[in-house]
């Protein structure tokens, strides 16, 4: 049975090289073997058995690749140098991370640890709110989502031979750039609210777009 789902035109997986299938619905590896029809690896032209390197590299690859792809308004801009949009993301990862965690410091000082973890509700048998737990609040998740992604790209960088040294500057640069956003931000002396509106701006502007902040607890 077909599926009718088109692909987008403004899905940068158009650019990845994968094939869409009209028959499953999803992007599919592009190797030119009959009948394949193996799911390819996000922001890749090819499944796991094709791309022709380790899964944790090939996927660390690919999100560089839809990350960088989001942000370009050519759908067909020259072909990407791999090397370079891992390192570009890499800088990127460092400064998302670090802001969220000064934006994370700020929701800390303001409400103590009230800023860290939330407490969790669900709806009793009357109807009434029932405090079920706890979980990690918004700004501590997305820090811990985007210093993961940094370990991530710092280990995909190594495992396609480029220097450490490299590396470590690229890291160095993006820590300078948030470190002097922070002195700005403390000349001026804004009050939190402030701040937090400042620091917000930065992050959209490090990507195509401010970025969602999941809703705190």
């Amino acid at each position: 049975m077909t599926r009718s789902k088109p692909k987008s035109e403004t899905d940068p997986m158009t650019r990845s090289g994968a094939r869409w299938c009209e028959t499953h619905g999803r992007w599919e590896c592009s190797a030119n073997k009959p009948d394949h029809h193996a799911i390819a690896v996000r922001g890749m032209a090819m499944c796991r058995h094709h791309v022709g390197k380790t899964m944790d590299l090939a996927r660390t690859q690919g999100e560089a690749n839809l990350l960088a792809w989001s942000t370009s308004p050519a759908a067909d801009a020259p072909a990407l140098d791999p090397g370079r949009v891992v390192m570009d993301q890499l800088r990127v990862a460092v400064m998302r991370a670090d802001v969220y965690g000064e934006l994370l410091r700020l929701q800390v000082a303001d409400e103590e640890v009230g800023g860290l973890v939330g407490a969790t509700f669900a709806a009793g048998r009357d109807g009434a709110r029932v405090e079920t737990g706890e979980q990690v609040r918004g700004l501590a998740k997305l820090e811990a989502e985007w210093r993961d992604r940094v370990v991530r790209f710092a280990k995909a960088a190594h495992d396609m031979g480029i220097a450490e040294r490299h590396i470590e500057l690229q890291q160095a640069q993006a820590q300078i750039v948030v470190s002097a956003a922070r002195v700005m931000l403390d000349e001026l002396g804004l009050v939190p609210a402030d701040r937090d509106r400042a620091l917000r701006a930065f992050l959209g502007a490090l990507g195509r777009g401010p970025e969602p902040v999941v809703a705190e607890c």
